[in-house]
């Protein structure tokens, strides 16, 4: 192997670690309310999407939201966001797979989510990501995400796939 070729691969891990930092960075802020810097994590012009699995309407709750730009993905995070001293939550992402292609990637992560809002819930989900380089910083330029179930904690998601705060 090349030197040329060796500097490559190693690029490459350490892009892949770098946009793993960016989600763990991302998921910390939200957790703690600093919407500013969750904010930041985004592109000018990123598409954020989120849905729930299952059939709304049949006793289910439905999260389904699609918007472009920074100011829009604000104004979606002002819509959900929480009062700090009534809501506690770790977004624990896992399984990580990001691939990297020179100054583009793609990014998967489940999440699971022990929420305290109103009352004790799991969630858990899948995001699908995309992220871009700018100015030498990895940032969000496509934000997936599936609700696979948020439940009430004693309720268990089999029950109540997805369930009203």
């Amino acid at each position: 192997m090349s030197l040329e070729e060796l500097e490559a691969r190693i690029r490459k891990i350490e892009d892949a670690e770098e946009i793993k930092k960016l989600m763990w960075n991302y998921t910390y802020w939200l957790d703690y309310g600093e919407f500013d810097k969750v904010i930041d994590c985004f592109t000018e012009d990123a598409r954020l999407d989120v849905q729930t699995r299952g059939e709304p309407g049949k006793g289910e709750a439905a999260i389904n939201y699609a918007c472009e730009g920074r100011d829009a993905i604000r104004d979606f995070y002002n819509l959900v966001r929480h009062e700090k001293d009534r809501f506690s939550a770790s977004h624990l992402i896992l399984n990580p797979v990001v691939t990297v292609e020179g100054d583009k990637a793609t990014g998967i992560f489940y999440l699971l989510e022990p929420t305290a809002i109103v009352r004790a819930m799991w969630g858990h989900g899948r995001y699908d990501m995309e992220y871009v380089r700018v100015d030498g910083e990895w940032k969000m330029s496509v934000f997936g995400f599936l609700w696979n179930f948020n439940t009430p904690y004693d309720e268990g998601w089999v029950k109540t796939p997805m369930a009203l705060l």
